[in-house]
Parts: structure tokens; sequence; C-alpha cells
């Protein structure tokens, strides 16, 4: 009798601390994130759009960004995905109500019988035949004693969010790549134009060596240079053309349109070497960014709700376990005829409990739940890990953005320099002092640092892109960092 109690004891507390864990809803995972980034760059504290593409002040750039967003089909389907995890979520709802069914079925049946006769004595086979009609409404209800059906609902649900922040991290994507895309075309549109004054100058240059190596002013040695710098530039322009073209290409392809189909806008913006458009770049910083900004990526968060949706479907199948309870009833008729069909004499009922008890099928809900168990863990280990490549990507485009930054200043003041001297010499040849050559050869110069600055002004474009991409920034209208 002592031991019988001392089970009784043991399988209620287990069923108690069993039921404790299947209803409490998942822990948060901690992680602890520095507080500030291991760069900082120096910025004007204007406020910034969170909308980020719009701080950049071109028309064409907004224009893009919408058409990709309306019709990129990556992302589309991303917002389908949204739509198709929420079918789910009803799906699983529908287990916490009952199933109620109706039946009709009308059949015609044959039994043994048998009929004696009274001069024998002895029995003789005859034949049963009868018709039968049956209708009625049968309902099952499974008890959700172990939660195992809410736990469903509300993975589901948690499946709904990560649906929605893919969906989030294709939309991020999307914007920088739109935006990346449209200012390389911009910087090779100015870089084509330049490469071409350049070569047009060094063709000049080996034209008046090549005169002056026939009359025999000159040896070779300027001539071949002439011709050598000649090609470098014929094959960086077809380098650019070829580039251009693709991303012309790709651009088309984040539109959602065919290459074929598709020009970009002839109202871009040229580049003023003054500085970018006349924007500051310091301007496009958001100040004051606090490391806490992180956990809203939408990749983070994405990872963060996948872990509970294994929490979730950790703590379903550990209710495999357990007894499954379902209440069922059928209410209806039969009759041998349906002529008096509907009656109280013919109507039939019941009701009862159905208990289904596990026995033999152990190692199947043990792996399935090791297996959920596992796929939580990983989910955890990829939450932390999406943390720190997050903070991996603002810290390395920080760096780049304030090493980029020192770059540009100094291809700024090249350009200021060999301005200046182009100018100087300039005059000198309009005035006879210098040659042609020297005038030509310090136009290339300027020409080269007007290329430089062209390249060094989309790189800082690019790094401001990846420091808004890292942030998370661009999900909601209006808001400012």
């Amino acid at each position: 009798m002592k031991r019988k109690f001392i089970i009784l004891i043991y399988l209620g507390l287990s069923l108690f601390f069993s039921g404790c864990a299947l209803y409490a809803a998942p822990k948060k995972v901690a992680v602890k994130i520095p507080e500030k980034f291991k760069y900082s760059v120096k910025t004007r504290g204007y406020p910034i759009k969170n909308d980020w593409w719009k701080n950049f002040k071109d028309k064409e750039l907004n224009t893009l960004v919408g058409k990709a967003l309306k019709n990129n089909l990556n992302y589309l389907i991303a917002v389908k995905n949204i739509q198709v995890a929420k079918t789910y979520v009803s799906q699983n709802e529908s287990n916490l109500f009952p199933d109620i069914n109706f039946s009709y079925a009308s059949s015609r049946n044959k039994l043994p019988g048998y009929e004696s006769s009274i001069s024998s004595g002895r029995a003789s086979a005859s034949t049963i035949i009868y018709n039968l009609n049956q209708a009625g409404l049968n309902a099952s209800y499974e008890l959700d004693v172990w939660h195992q059906i809410n736990n469903a609902v509300n993975q589901a649900k948690a499946n709904v969010s990560v649906s929605r922040e893919d969906a989030d991290v294709i939309k991020l994507t999307l914007i920088s790549n739109v935006a990346q895309s449209y200012f390389q075309i911009i910087a090779l549109n100015s870089g084509i134009k330049n490469l071409k004054k350049q070569y047009l100058a060094e063709k000049e240059i080996l034209k008046i060596n090549l005169v002056q190596y026939k009359d025999g002013l000159i040896n070779g040695e300027p001539a071949l240079d002439a011709k050598i710098a000649l090609e470098a530039i014929k094959t960086e322009l077809n380098n650019s053309i070829k580039l251009k073209e693709i991303t012309q290409n790709t651009l088309a392809y984040y539109l959602g349109k065919y290459p074929e189909k598709f020009k970009i806008g002839k109202k871009t913006k040229k580049y003023n070497f003054n500085g970018f458009n006349n924007i500051n770049y310091t301007r496009l910083i958001p100040p004051n960014i606090p490391s806490l900004i992180l956990t809203k990526r939408p990749d983070v968060k994405e990872a963060e709700y996948n872990v509970l949706s294994y929490a979730y479907a950790k703590k379903a199948s550990l209710a495999n376990f357990f007894p499954v309870f379902n209440l069922t009833g059928e209410y209806g008729y039969a009759s041998f005829s349906l002529n008096n069909f509907i009656a109280d004499a013919n109507s039939v009922w019941s009701f009862g409990l159905n208990i289904l008890v596990p026995l033999f099928n152990y190692k199947k809900n043990i792996s399935i739940y090791e297996r959920s168990k596992l796929q939580y863990e990983q989910a955890v280990l990829n939450y932390r890990n999406t943390i720190i490549n997050a903070f991996s990507e603002t810290d390395s485009a920080l760096a780049s953005y304030k090493r980029d930054f020192k770059t540009l200043k100094s291809y700024e003041n090249n350009l200021a320099y060999s301005s200046k001297l182009f100018r100087i010499y300039n005059v000198q040849y309009r005035t006879g002092i210098a040659g042609r050559i020297t005038y030509l050869t310090y136009k290339l110069n300027l020409l080269n640092a007007e290329y430089n600055l062209i390249n060094q002004n989309l790189l800082l474009q690019e790094d401001i892109i990846d420091i808004y991409n890292a942030l998370g920034m661009g999900l909601k209208q209006n808001v400012q960092i």
C-alpha cells in the first residue's frame, strides 16, 4: 500500500512539473552586448530620416526605391510568405474547437437467417434482406490538457513574426542594393566622361611625340610611354563601360524589369567636386548611435523569433509523452424506411471520453523531443551569432567610413593642387612659355585627380549606405535616430 502511494505521489509531481513546463512562456535569451561601438565618427548632429535614401535629396533615387518596393519579385514573395505563415496560425487555432461533421448513409444489406419446419422440426436456411438509412451529427473535441495545441498555435504565431522580419531583411537589402547601384551608375557615367577626356589628351600627346620622333627631335621612349598610357586608359574605359552595362542590368532586376525594357532616368545627378551634390557627408551619419539599436535589426529579431518558435515546438513535443483526452458525441436517426426516418423512435445517440495513452512509441517520442531540443539550442546559437555579426558589420562600416573619409580629404586636396597647377601652366601655354605637351600633361593630372575623387565619393556613399543597413534603418518612415 505504501509503495502504491509513493508511485502515485511521483506521478503526480511529474505531471505537475511537466504541466508547469508546458504552460509557462519561454524565457527570453539573455545576451550581453557592448555598451558602445568600437569605432566612433564625428557628426554634425543633424536629424537623420529613418527612410535614409531621402537624406541624399535625389528625386530619381526616391523614385527607384519606390518602384523596387512595388515590383521586386523577391520582396513580393517574402510578403506572400507572411500571408502563408498566417494560414498555419488559423489552422492550428481550429484545433482548439470541436470538429463537427454531418454524415448520411443509405445501404441495402443481406444477413443469413433461419426458419423452422413444423412437420420435420428442422431449421432451414433463409435470407434476410433489408434497407438501412442513417443520418446524424458527430463531434469530437481534444482536451488541451498539456497545452500542446496552444503551444502549436504560439509556434505558428512566432513563425509569422519570423516571416515578417525576413521580409524586412529582404526589404532593407533591396533598398541598399538599389541605392548602391544607382550611385555606381552616376559614378561610372562621370568616370567614363573623364576617361574619354583623358584618352583624347593622351592621344594628342602620342601624336606630338610621333611627329617629334620622326623629325629626330626626341628618341622613341616618349612615344612608347604614350602608347602604354593610351592602352591603359582604353582598358579602364572599356571596363567602366562593361561595369555600367552590368550594373544597369542588375538595377533592372531589382526593379522587377527586363534589362531590355529598362533605362535609367536622364535626371541623374552629376558630381560636384566641391562635395557630393553639395551635401556634407558628416550630415548623413546618425549622431549618438546607441548599441541597443542593433537589437532592432530585422535579422536579429528574426533570429530571436526563431528561438521562440523552437521553444514552443519543444514544449509541444514534450506533450507526446502524456495521454490524449478526446470527448466524442453522436446524434442522429436510423431507419429501415425513409417514410418515418425522422422520428423519436428512430433516434440514436452516444457520447463518451476516449483516452489514448502512449505505450510502445517511446523511442519515437523521445527522438522527436531530442530533435526539438537540439533545434532550440541551435536557434539560440544562431541568435547570438547574428548579434555578433550585427556588431561586426556596424563596426566595419564605421571603420571603413572613417578611413575613406580621410582619403577623400586627401583626394580633394590633390584636386585643388592639380587645379592650381593646371591653371598656371594653362596661362603659360597661352602665353607661349610652356609647350603643348606640358599643358596636356598637367591637364591629364587634373583629370586623373578628378577620376580618383569620383571613385572615392562612391566609396563614401557605399560606406554610408552600409552604416544605414547595418543599423537596420529604413523600415519606418520619418523616425529620427
